[in-house]
């Protein structure tokens, strides 16, 4: 259904095209003011992490960032939401790739529904985001 390849420089454009698309449709919560600096920090991040875009035949549906067996981002683009995509990459990730953990923005619930439906328990909390922004993360695993 989903296949998968690295990406380069050249992609990171559309990725982050992608990335506000999807944080638009998920992330109701976040200011303008945070969203547009997140937009900012995003490439930044992208040389931390096996950074992998995702797709059904030629159709960009996702892309994902992972780190060991930490997974970093996961964004789906929009209108491919709700379709099965996103629990296809997660599957794969965590089948091929050795993903146990992850964490979810604690005011996004269609986030923690998906990683609960798929598995994902909570094992801790955080007040603040990695950047000490005032959105709490929970930190889930599946083992």
């Amino acid at each position: 259904m989903v296949t998968n390849k690295t990406a380069s420089k050249q992609d990171e454009q559309e990725i982050i095209e992608l990335w506000d698309r999807s944080v638009t449709a998920t992330h109701d919560f976040l200011t303008q003011e945070d969203k547009e600096t997140m937009r900012e920090e995003i490439p930044g991040l992208f040389q931390f992490v096996d950074l992998r875009l995702w797709y059904d035949e030629d159709r960009l549906v996702g892309f994902s960032g992972r780190k060991e067996n930490s997974l970093e981002m996961l964004f789906i683009e929009p209108k491919y939401m709700g379709q099965g995509y996103g629990t296809a990459i997660l599957q794969e990730l965590v089948s091929h790739y050795g993903i146990t953990l992850v964490d979810v923005n604690e005011q996004n619930p269609a986030g923690k529904k998906f990683y609960f439906k798929n598995g994902f328990r909570i094992y801790d909390r955080s007040s603040v985001d990695g950047q000490n922004r005032p959105y709490p993360l929970l930190h889930l695993t599946n083992s």
